[in-house]
């Protein structure tokens, strides 16, 4: 089996009252031969991976929740054929 890599985003989430959830929200995104391609890439365009990104995981809270984007990273992608 080929490792493929994907592009991690770590997000944390804070409720309307301004307490941090224990909660952690990781988003994949984009498949990339190797690991390396993945850090180049985010090497480019972390800039608008911080922005876009964080403002793609905003629209998914309902109001008054706050998401910070922690991390972004590379990492393997699952298998989510297997059983």
């Amino acid at each position: 089996m080929i490792k493929t890599f994907m592009l991690l985003l770590a997000f944390t989430v804070t409720d309307p009252e301004g307490f941090e959830k224990d909660e952690k929200v990781h988003i994949l995104s984009q498949h990339f031969d190797t690991e390396l391609e993945c850090k180049e890439f985010i090497g480019i365009w972390e800039g608008l991976i911080r922005s876009r990104g964080l403002s793609s995981a905003q629209d998914m809270l309902a109001d008054g929740y706050k998401v910070s984007l922690t991390h972004i990273g590379c990492t393997v992608a699952p298998d989510l054929d297997s059983k």
